[in-house]
């Protein structure tokens, strides 16, 4: 008898309890993908390496920080055909602004860029213009591992 009891009550329970484990319950906390606009992207945002691509099949990895003289702007730096070259700029609206130079003082190509749009800030393309020549070379930043 009581085994006909514990049946039934098992079988009621299956009945009355809500089947929950099958469907996402309505009130979980939504997953919040993160991805700053565009616009809204600041130069501590840039912070860190990225894989820098210039036209001519070159690739380098170039690293972005807080410039040390302006706290405010970008400083980095990136090797091109075996010498250092420093970096220094923006990001503003979108639009990165660097001058680039390879012995600390002069400047030897502007850069003008914009954040790809749905790239999280994680792609910037633009183009890389020699001051003594004008001749002009597209770029594109990627966040490094992306």
């Amino acid at each position: 008898m009581r085994f006909q009891h514990t049946i039934i009550f098992i079988a009621l329970c299956a009945v009355f309890l809500p089947a929950t484990g099958q469907n996402k319950p309505q009130n979980d906390t939504k997953e919040v993908l993160s991805c700053t606009a565009a616009k809204d992207l600041v130069n501590t945002d840039l912070f860190g390496a990225w894989t820098l691509e210039l036209q001519g099949n070159i690739t380098t990895r170039l690293t972005m920080e807080r410039n040390p003289e302006f706290a405010e702007s970008l400083a980095g730096n990136f090797l091109l055909s075996n010498m250092r070259h420093d970096i220094f700029g923006d990001i503003e609206d979108g639009a990165l602004d660097l001058e680039e130079s390879n012995n600390g003082k002069d400047i030897i190509a502007i850069w003008k860029g914009r954040v790809q749009e749905g790239s999280c800030g994680k792609a910037i393309s633009g183009q890389r213009r020699l001051t003594s020549s004008g001749v002009e070379q597209s770029f594109v930043l990627r966040r490094a591992g992306w």
